[in-house]
């Protein structure tokens, strides 16, 4: 059984049971994607002869336009309603792309600022490293200390390489603690409708693209109303791309939690933290039951 079977079992939120939406329900809920994901974007729908014309353009104030003809879209969606928001997301990644090549100048260089958890452990592995080739004062990397054993890093994410932000590219750039984060985190929220939560019946995971899901665990007061639970959220944030949660008050769901973030901790290429962290007072804390 997979992990992800281990934490649902037989539960559902009965959203696979839905009729089909219609296409022109489809291009309204893709053109509210876009919305959300640009909020300054003017967007249009238009309707041809066949499904094939159907389409959302768009644009934005600095000039860039998209247009995304949706026929195969809805055509796979079609074939697998649950697919949705995969769908979406590989559309709207796609555009992020291109309107990444678009963008130039220092604004750019800053929008590709991305929050990174990593764990004390990788921190100290580095250091170590940093030490044995003498170079210990030119890290080249931020680390903040975010929650138990996980810390904070950040990342520069083109279309071409992702590199760690330094420490004096960040001063140079005028950044101090509180502005990088807020500038990560501003970053980050453009990916708010990617972010696939799936589940019910109190347990949820949430899935964006295998690099930041664990990120998104820093902007759940932003998709916090997409679960239901009993208590204050309980998050397993044991890799990289899994984040898992449940409420603190629902003590079967809470002890599968931590057994999957122990497999998941212990297996996984990308892991972090073998415990649970809960979501209180505006931030992490390490839960402790």
């Amino acid at each position: 059984m997979s992990i992800f079977s281990k934490w649902f079992g037989t539960k559902t939120d009965g959203s696979e049971n839905a009729a089909p939406m219609d296409l022109v329900t489809f291009a309204e809920r893709y053109a509210a994607a876009v919305r959300a994901a640009w909020p300054e974007a003017r967007v249009e729908i238009g309707h041809g002869a066949a499904t094939a014309d159907t389409r959302v353009d768009w644009h934005l104030p600095d000039g860039f336009k998209a247009t995304h003809f949706l026929g195969n879209s809805y055509l796979r969606y079609l074939g697998a309603p649950q697919e949705l928001e995969a769908i979406f997301a590989e559309q709207l990644a796609g555009a992020r792309a291109i309107q990444r090549d678009f963008v130039s100048g220092p604004e750019a260089a800053n929008a590709v600022i991305l929050p990174v958890l990593k764990t004390r452990g990788w921190h100290e592995t580095a250091l170590q490293q940093a030490r044995s080739f003498g170079s210990e004062s030119m890290l080249p990397f931020i680390v903040e200390p975010l929650a138990g054993d996980l810390v904070l890093t950040y990342v520069e994410d083109t279309p071409d390489s992702m590199s760690f932000l330094s420490p004096s590219e960040a001063e140079r750039r005028g950044f101090d603690r509180e502005t990088l984060y807020t500038q990560a985190l501003d970053n980050l929220t453009r990916f708010l409708p990617e972010l696939d939560v799936q589940g019910g019946g109190g347990r949820y995971v949430a899935r964006l693209d295998r690099n930041y899901d664990a990120s998104m665990v820093l902007l759940f007061d932003h998709w916090r109303d997409r679960i239901e639970i009993k208590g204050d959220p309980v998050f397993a944030i044991a890799a990289r791309d899994e984040l898992m949660l449940c409420g603190s008050e629902d003590d079967d769901s809470v002890a599968s939690l931590r057994d999957i973030a122990d497999e998941i901790a212990l297996s996984s290429s990308y892991n972090l933290s073998r415990a649970l962290f809960i979501h209180r007072d505006g931030g992490l804390q390490v839960f402790a039951s």
